[in-house]
């Protein structure tokens, strides 16, 4: 069975999420977030989201916007057109993200995936690697800086598929 990058499974919410001219082009299955965003008395910054091109979501770093659920209308091969796109949004701490793992040897015991549960990461972002030849999006299953926006809480060893929740804090990167 063919599966996109990422998937949202479980209780979610989806948003339009608003794309400018001239991004990279995103396929259904891949995350968006925003970065460097801030408030100024309760005003936005930055209001577009844009593909994930880093490992995400980084608390007080990333402000994640969900996994897309369709391609971008794109203006040229990789670019996308204005739009807004909509993302799948898990509930925070209860709604999972499911991806393969980036060291898929890491995931293929029960002893091993049960080790790693409770672990806090990221969505691995690759530029290559992907069967369309694009961008390849995998879960860390190796826990990382207490500011990773995702706990790992489950999987399935037969296909080094792992699942995890988005913290609470990864949807909101500024509060002063």
């Amino acid at each position: 069975m063919a599966y996109a990058d990422l998937q949202v499974i479980g209780p979610q919410a989806i948003f339009p999420r608003y794309l400018v001219s001239g991004g990279t082009a995103i396929l259904a299955g891949e995350p968006l977030h925003t970065v460097g965003m801030s408030y100024t008395n309760g005003l936005t910054d930055v209001n577009t989201a844009v593909l994930a091109a880093a490992d995400t979501p980084v608390i007080g770093t990333h402000l994640f916007k969900g996994v897309a659920q369709k391609n971008s209308v794109n203006v040229a091969a990789g670019t996308v057109a204005e739009q807004f796109l909509n993302s799948a949004c898990p509930v925070p701490d209860v709604g999972r993200i499911r991806g393969k793992a980036e060291t898929a040897a890491s995931v293929d015991t029960l002893t091993e995936l049960a080790l790693l549960l409770g672990d806090l990461v990221l969505i691995d972002y690759s530029a290559t690697g992907a069967s369309d030849g694009g961008q390849l999006y995998t879960i860390k299953e190796a826990g990382s800086a207490d500011t990773s926006g995702l706990e790992l809480v489950g999987g399935n060893v037969a296909t080094q598929r792992i699942d995890v929740t988005v913290d609470p804090r990864a949807y909101r990167s500024d509060v002063s």
